[in-house]
């Protein structure tokens, strides 16, 4: 009895002042073979490279690269979406998140025709036939957008996208006043001299 009465106390006094220790189990890892046999993470690798690179592409640098005309900035990937903006020959372009229907959509929610984006920086223009977007002839009767750029070039104009009568006859004086041939239809000639 006086020994219980001594193992009581002893058992008190070690709790009272901290030095108890108590022998629990140590889980053991071993990293090494978790990670060497680990097919997650080879899968986890391949996903990091696989988004890295995907943000190098879209995040590299990219610049409008024309004949000298400006890039049309269109709401849509189709020529058919009228545009909402021109950036110059040169210019650095917002970041491209993906292509689609041969226009790049930029990070703004618009797009650009993507055969007129370079990786580097030039103003110099480039020499593709046919200008920006193909050879574009503006004859009486012609009809949308590139109608209303036109007038809108000529100035003092009513603005429909209608290239009639009044549009011809403004054209034929503006070719006069730059020395072109006076035909009311603008070709190469009269579109690099209107700007547009």
């Amino acid at each position: 009895m006086e020994y219980l009465a001594y193992s009581q106390m002893f058992i008190a006094q070690e709790e009272a002042s901290g030095n108890t220790k108590y022998n629990l189990p140590q889980p053991q890892f071993n990293w090494k073979k978790l990670l060497k046999s680990s097919a997650w993470l080879a899968l986890a690798g391949v996903g990091v490279l696989f988004a890295a690179v995907t943000q190098i592409q879209v995040s590299s640098a990219a610049y409008v690269k024309t004949n000298g005309s400006c890039l049309r900035v269109r709401s849509g990937p189709s020529s058919n979406y009228s545009y909402v903006d021109c950036v110059p020959n040169g210019a650095t372009l917002p970041a491209i998140e993906r292509y689609e229907n041969g226009f790049a959509r930029l990070s703004t929610g618009r797009y650009v025709f993507a055969r007129w984006i370079g990786d580097r920086p030039s103003n110099r223009p480039v020499t593709r036939p046919g200008g920006v977007g193909g050879t574009v002839i503006l004859t009486p009767g012609s009809k949308g957008l590139l109608v209303r750029d036109l007038q809108i070039a000529l100035g003092n104009l009513r603005v429909d996208g209608i290239y009639g009568q009044e549009t011809v006859s403004r054209v034929r004086s503006f070719q006069q006043s730059k020395g072109l041939l006076v035909d009311g239809v603008v070709g190469p000639e009269t579109r690099s001299a209107l700007g547009i």
